[in-house]
């Protein structure tokens, strides 16, 4: 055998293994973990060793003319070995099994959001690269013109169903670092993953043949091989698009039934009828009439993510009216000169308002339409005059009766929001938290995540008229926070408290924490630039009397002895922790479960999330001794599935932090704080909550300065 022969059966060796543990790195679900990494680093090599073997390739590279063709190959070839080097290295910095010794050489969730687009870049780019030379290896080859047309057209049907699977598959949005993980369908037989996957392949092999064929320069006769590339390329295109049509995606298996539909034993309640906008003779201002009626408040114990605290009971409301909007930035402004938003718009929700702020804005409203504010400020707290025609927070069974429209679904929607329906963080739609890796079973998949708030009323309304009740942002309620009582008419909550309601959800919430029953809380004072208002108003004659929210007068310790308190798992948080240990001198303590959560982060994802659903509080390993001894607690976190992570759950329920003052920290990777101050606000009711941190990942260059800037909005000394 001639050294040359056995160099080419060598490199097409090297060529076909590498094509064939392609396929197999792009089905993790068949893999596994440890397989996953393992088969990346022989890849690794095999790459490695291809680019030995073609390293007359690299000496040419600058040398002779260049055509259009070998352009293309040369731009194809260098970003198929970049792409395989970054996708390596973003591996190799992830690994707990292959090389664990290199774990943490880039920062985690950088390297996890790159390996996961730059991968899908490397499939796309490594069918362009062999189909580029299939011409090639097709004219060495002693085929019929029979035998070579019967490929050409099973090839072009092939590769538009290769399109259509690389559309239905979502591959697309891992492109363009749309989505922050992979959606893998673990049900599905291996075989057929591989399958899938091998014609996605084919659909790039076949794109870059047909590309090859146009812009090669081979004969006389070249215009008519240009055009029949043209129109296989384009037949597979049309057959892939067509497909994608007409196949409508299997997106509803396995889904329960949901409260309230057919096969719900719930008795449905009396609902309000729809109504048009009306208003008084005496107002003009399109308020919704909401007509009084009876429904179930709360969740049933069926509701996936359901809290506790959403007991189903029957409730009685009269009628009201309510603005169909949340309240605009320009109304606000308008009427109290001034503009603490965290986005800038007219139209947009006003918003890092505070409750106290919307008792006065409603007075305000009252007054500029001539009609009686309805609130009085005293030295013992907020006076609500029942009676009074202004405007008004709306109770929590108000907001939540006309949240609902009649229906007793999750969502006013009768079905999962999608990002169509409202404006969350829509990556993580209803129910993704236990099915984030196979998201074929939900109702509404992943969506976009606008990161900020929309103008009001982007979306359909619900059955009665009202815009944006679930998300863009929360909305302040009277009610404080408490237990709800058992059947009441036209209740108001407790008139004491230390939190009050708000609900809706906003731009950066899950799915989960939108739901027509989620009950958030906050102390008075709290501003969020995902926290806003709705305001309603009397209809005739519904109420009577006077109901009193009283100020807290327990007295909250802000100086003295300072603990920082908080649990890390890859290692931000800890970070954030020691600089804010550097400028204060504080006491520090991490906090340590008995049982540590995995070092593998697609299985402490799924740890977290089930330690959330059930509510789990994890033996702690660290504890404080002395907490007595410390007045302020600055308490840290990673945002796990827009909440806290249940060790802090145990941490916060071990002690007694009444008169402390709790100080947040957080790190998060595009949900800033979630939901997890209302956690933080439940769990320590009778502590004094203080603003927060939120630090995205590791806070980067900029974290010294935001420290800085938190602890003397704070207070902290230095």
């Amino acid at each position: 055998m001639q050294a040359g022969t056995k160099g080419t059966m060598i490199r097409r060796t090297v060529d076909i293994a590498m094509t064939v543990l392609l396929l197999f790195l792009m089905a993790y679900q068949v893999t596994g973990e440890m397989a996953h990494e393992w088969t990346g680093m022989v890849m690794t090599v095999l790459v490695i060793i291809h680019q030995i073997l073609n390293r007359k390739w690299y000496s040419a590279v600058f040398k002779g003319r260049y055509n259009l063709y070998r352009t293309v190959t040369t731009a194809v070839n260098i970003l198929l070995l970049a792409s395989f080097a970054v996708t390596a290295v973003c591996g190799m910095s992830m690994s707990g099994y292959a090389v664990p010794f290199l774990y943490g050489i880039l920062q985690v969730s950088t390297a996890r959001r790159l390996h996961l687009s730059v991968s899908h870049w490397a499939f796309v780019l490594m069918g362009l690269h062999l189909g580029l030379h299939v011409p090639v290896i097709a004219a060495k080859l002693k085929l019929s013109a029979g035998a070579k047309k019967a490929i050409a057209y099973l090839s072009c049907i092939a590769a538009g169903v290769g399109l259509y699977l690389f559309l239905r598959n979502g591959m697309p949005d891992y492109l363009f670092f749309r989505v922050p993980f992979a959606f893998l369908d673990y049900e599905k037989p291996g075989v057929l993953v591989l399958l899938e996957n091998g014609l996605m392949l084919l659909f790039w092999v076949f794109a870059g043949c047909q590309a090859a064929a146009l812009i090669r320069k081979n004969s006389s006769t070249d215009k008519t091989g240009k055009l029949r590339a043209a129109v296989f390329l384009m037949a597979a295109v049309i057959l892939g698009l067509v497909l994608q049509m007409m196949i409508p995606a299997d997106n509803t298996q396995g889904f329960a039934a949901v409260p309230g539909s057919s096969d719900s034993k719930t008795p449905e309640p009396s609902a309000a009828p729809v109504s048009e906008p009306q208003t008084s003779a005496e107002v003009n201002d399109d308020f919704i009439r909401i007509e009084g009626g009876e429904f179930l408040m709360g969740s049933p114990d069926s509701e996936n993510w359901r809290i506790d605290d959403e007991t189903q009971h029957r409730v009685r409301v009269s009628s009201f009216y309510m603005d169909a909007y949340e309240t605009t930035q320009a109304e606000y402004t308008r009427l109290m000169g001034e503009s603490p938003f965290m986005f800038a718009g007219e139209n947009l929700p006003a918003e890092n308002i505070t409750w106290f702020d919307t008792i006065r804005f409603a007075n305000a409203k009252s007054k500029d339409a001539g009609l009686t504010p309805v609130y009085t400020e005293t030295a013992d707290g907020i006076e609500w005059d029942t009676e009074a025609d202004g405007y008004r927070l709306p109770t929590e069974a108000e907001w939540e009766y006309a949240c609902r429209a009649g229906t007793l679904t999750p969502f006013n929607t009768e079905k999962s929001l999608s990002a169509d329906d409202a404006n969350f963080y829509g990556h993580y739609p209803y129910e993704i938290e236990e099915n984030y890796f196979n998201n074929s079973v939900l109702e509404a998949g992943p969506g976009e995540y606008r990161q900020k708030t929309l103008p009001v009323g982007s979306f359909a309304a619900n059955a009665w008229g009202l815009y944006d009740c679930h998300g863009n942002v929360n909305e302040w309620c009277w009610d404080y926070y408490g237990l709800y009582d058992a059947d009441a008419d036209d209740p108001s909550g407790p008139e004491t408290g230390t939190r009050h309601v708000y609900r809706g959800g906003g731009w950066n919430d899950f799915a989960k924490n939108m739901r027509s029953a989620y009950r958030a809380a906050g102390q008075a004072d709290m501003a969020a630039g995902n926290l806003g208002v709705r305001l309603v108003r009397n209809a005739e004659g519904n109420r009577s009397g006077t109901v009193r929210a009283a100020v807290n007068s327990e007295e909250t310790k802000t100086g003295g002895k300072i603990l920082i308190a908080y649990f890390s798992w890859g290692g931000n948080t800890r970070g954030v922790a020691e600089e804010i240990r550097k400028q204060t001198g504080a006491d520090m303590i991490e906090i340590t479960p008995v049982t540590p959560y995995s070092t593998d982060y697609n299985t402490v994802l799924m740890e977290a999330q089930e330690d959330q659903h059930r509510q789990a509080r994890p033996e702690l390993s660290t504890h404080v001794e002395n907490m007595e001894a410390y007045d302020v607690i600055l308490l840290g976190y990673p945002n796990w599935w827009a909440s806290i992570p249940m060790p802090i759950a145990s941490f916060l329920e071990e002690y007694d932090f009444a008169g402390k003052r709790i100080i947040p920290f957080c790190s998060h990777g595009g949900g800033r704080f979630g939901q997890s101050l209302t956690a933080i606000a439940k769990l320590a009711p009778d502590a004094d909550m203080g603003r927060g941190l939120s630090v995205h990942y590791s806070g980067g260059s900029s974290l010294p300065d935001d420290v800085t800037a938190w602890l003397d909005e704070n207070g902290i000394e230095r």
